[in-house]
């Protein structure tokens, strides 16, 4: 089978915070996380704010350490990447692109500079012919007129710029991107635009991606597995068809629910419960309380063990 590019195994993230009088309170972040990415696959990370999301992708590129367990980049421990070489080396195969397409680039310079220094930075290219080489085709696998080359981040659209963050990371050699809601920014109308070229860059260069969003309707596009997370916590993952024509976890219905746009095919998935955002809040106080283990639901779906009385009763007090 192949080998996944990363692979997080069991991961616990802890915070310290200040508490009142000079005590401190420790916050978890991340509870026992695990996901695999492979080159080529897109996996999404899909849930509310504050869930963790971010945390995860944040983790991956050493921006923070793990408490417990690990995360391997090619069965290589992570935390084992110290030398100042081998980081810069790991950073340009692992890249993040942001939510905000213009606030990742200078506005001071132009695109040619943001492309052309990263380049330079990552050893990619010798010599200013190889460099103008590599700049054309960045532009052309972004779909960008060579022309914008010169211009300035506030010359170009939000999915201009976008288009510009994604080819500097395809020019340091990235066989992972962690994008974390890099098209929530962007007008819907050119947000297919983006996705398409995520796909294509997919299909095409064999990157994998992490997409992380809590747009159920991208995710659904643009992702092979989802994974759900409520609270730091994976309560549902697998193949993003089945979780999305078979929710099983109450939470993963709730946000599944929550969608506004009554002509996805998969909202209707809770016609069933037609009230289910209404108890929200007691969906998620249950989702939130541990319970081991976990089941299998289907080939390549999984969800996490809940109080099951617990939400019968719910429901039960709905009728009544």
């Amino acid at each position: 089978m192949e080998q996944p590019v990363i692979e997080l195994n069991n991961v616990v993230k802890e915070f310290t915070a200040s508490g009142g009088f000079g005590s401190t309170e420790i916050f978890r972040a991340l509870d026992s996380i695990s996901f695999k990415l492979y080159k080529g696959r897109t996996l999404a990370l899909v849930g509310e704010s504050g869930c963790g999301k971010s945390t995860c992708a944040k983790l991956i590129t050493k921006v923070h350490g793990v408490t417990e367990g690990e995360i391997l980049f090619k069965g290589e421990n992570v935390d084992t990447i110290n030398k100042r070489r081998d980081i810069l080396n790991y950073r340009g195969k692992v890249q993040m692109v942001f939510q905000d397409p213009f606030g990742s680039l200078n506005p001071t310079h132009t695109i040619r500079h943001h492309l052309t220094r990263p380049l330079l930075i990552h050893k990619q290219v010798k010599g200013k012919d190889a460099i103008e080489k590599r700049l054309n085709e960045l532009m052309e696998l972004v779909e960008l007129p060579i022309e914008d080359l010169d211009k300035y981040p506030h010359q170009l659209s939000g999915g201009q710029r976008q288009r510009v963050n994604l080819a500097r990371a395809i020019g340091v050699g990235a066989e992972i991107i962690l994008a974390d809601e890099p098209t929530s920014m962007l007008d819907v109308s050119i947000r297919l635009g983006v996705l398409n070229l995520m796909k294509e860059m997919k299909e095409k260069i064999g990157i994998g991606f992490l997409y992380i969003t809590h747009d159920l309707a991208t995710a659904h596009y643009i992702a092979e597995e989802t994974a759900v997370m409520y609270r730091g916590r994976i309560v549902e993952w697998g193949d993003t068809r089945s979780i999305l024509r078979n929710p099983q976890h109450p939470y993963t219905k709730l946000l599944i629910s929550a969608v506004p746009d009554p002509d996805l095919p998969f909202n209707k998935l809770v016609d069933s419960e037609p009230d289910y955002s209404q108890s929200a809040d007691k969906i998620r106080a249950i989702s939130l309380k541990s319970v081991a283990g976990h089941r299998q639901v289907a080939d390549n779906h999984f969800v996490a063990n809940w109080d099951e009385a617990e939400i019968a009763a719910l429901q039960k007090d709905k009728i009544a």
